[in-house]
C-alpha cells in the first residue's frame, strides 16, 4: 500500500496514495476500473478493501486481484509472480524499499488452485502487511 504496486496494486488504499505520482495513480484507477469490468467483481466490494474493509474473498476478487497484478506487470501469463518487476516498480515510489523488498519476498511464492486464486492470495499477502500499493 505504500509503493506503486508492486501488485499495484496494489495498492494498496488511500492511505498511501500519496507516495504514488499522479501519473501512477491515473494508471491504477485505470486498471482497476479495467479489471472491474473484466472479472465482473463488486466495485462497492474493491471501493470498501481500499477504504479497510474486510476482504471476503470470492473467485470474482480473485480474478480481480490476478487481473490488476498483471496489468502491473507483476504477474506472469502463467500466474507466477515476476518478483524483479516488482522490485523495480517499488523503487519508482516514495516507499520504503527495504520494507517493500521483505513484502515482495513474503508474498511471491505463494500459489492458488488457479491464476485466479493465486492472485487473490498474493494480493491479499500485499494487502495484509500494507507495505505495497495496488489500488486507489
Amino acid at each position: 500500500m505504500k509503493t506503486f504496486a508492486i501488485v499495484l496494486t496494489v495498492c494498496i488504499v488511500g492511505a498511501y496514495a500519496a507516495t504514488l505520482k499522479d501519473d501512477q495513480k491515473a494508471k491504477l484507477r485505470e486498471y482497476k476500473e479495467s479489471c472491474i469490468t473484466e472479472t465482473g467483481a463488486d466495485k462497492a466490494v474493491i471501493d470498501s478493501i481500499i477504504k479497510g474493509g474486510p476482504i471476503n474473498r470470492d473467485e470474482k476478487l480473485d480474478c480481480f486481484s490476478a487481473c490488476m497484478l498483471k496489468k502491473i506487470g507483476i504477474m506472469r501469463p502463467d500466474g507466477s509472480i515476476d518478483v524483479e518487476t516488482a522490485r523495480a516498480k517499488a523503487a519508482t515510489t516514495n516507499v520504503d524499499v527495504a520494507k517493500a523488498n521483505e513484502v515482495i519476498d513474503k508474498c511471491k511464492d505463494l500459489k492458488g488452485k488457479d491464476t485466479c486464486q493465486t492472485g487473490g492470495t498474493v494480493f491479499g499477502c500485499f494487502i495484509t502487511n500494507k507495505d505495497f500499493p495496488v489500488l486507489n
